[in-house]
């Protein structure tokens, strides 16, 4: 569904050249949670954004289905980007405005009819069980709340890809497993291919068919999560999978 073919990305920094991609070549399968995991400054967070060309890449390819969305015009690729939902680790909510309107807000670009846009949005407040929080402001709600509304406003424009960035990091544990657990229900029940970044080994435990280790803009070792646990082979990721056994 998904295919990155030697994707590099260079950015100019005070006159110098940070390549923080280095020759991607990544294929994320329709219907699965992919995770990609690596250390902060690793490129990790620049890879999940050249997926929806947030970030251009300096060279290579981007495939969805088969296209090279990477040739596409702007008004192609507002229509394409409308098939991905977004979700950030620092929730991204309109502070002044309600669960309600936080979620109908992708909505009422796309001018939807306001009877329509109601029912889809208490469908939604089902789904990730907010119903009660429908004209809760941010502020009243709990960092996990914060999210779900995060996670019901990118589902609003019913993608086909949920891309994920580090959505868990300022959670507390238990948070992070309702999270997860709801992540998953989105994958199953509405058959959402999710694409998961993180630095927490035990996110990609949780949920992740494959994952892929990214360290200093490569990939350098990716297979299905149980292989992976069993058979490490390169260093950095048997310090993500046992990091009390790099420390001193």
């Amino acid at each position: 569904m998904i295919r990155l073919e030697q994707v590099h990305k260079v950015f100019e920094k005070k006159g110098k050249k940070v390549h923080a991609l280095k020759g991607i070549d990544l294929t994320i399968d329709k219907g699965n949670i992919f995770g990609i995991i690596g250390y902060s400054g690793s490129g990790k967070s620049t890879l999940i954004r050249t997926i929806n060309l947030l970030e251009r890449p300096t060279s290579g390819a981007v495939y969805l289905d088969g296209t090279d969305i990477t040739t596409f015009n702007d008004k192609q690729l507002i229509t394409y980007r409308r098939k991905m939902g977004m979700i950030f680790q620092q929730f991204n909510l309109l502070s002044s405005a309600t669960v309600f309107e936080n979620i109908a807000f992708p909505l009422r670009l796309s001018k939807m009819d306001k009877a329509h846009l109601h029912t889809k949005i208490n469908r939604l407040l089902t789904l990730v069980d907010l119903t009660d929080k429908k004209e809760a402001y941010p502020s009243q709600l709990s960092g996990g709340q914060k999210q779900r509304v995060a996670i019901a406003r990118a589902l609003a424009s019913d993608p086909e890809i949920l891309l994920c960035d580090e959505a868990t990091s300022a959670l507390d544990p238990q948070t992070t497993r309702s999270i997860l657990s709801l992540l998953k229900k989105i994958n199953q029940e509405l058959d959402i291919t999710i694409v998961l970044i993180t630095h927490e080994m035990e996110v990609v435990k949780s949920i992740c068919h494959k994952v892929a280790v990214i360290s200093d803009g490569e990939i350098i070792e990716q297979n299905t999560v149980e292989q992976l646990f069993l058979h490490p082979t390169m260093p950095v990721t048997k310090e993500l999978l046992n990091p009390s056994l790099f420390t001193e």
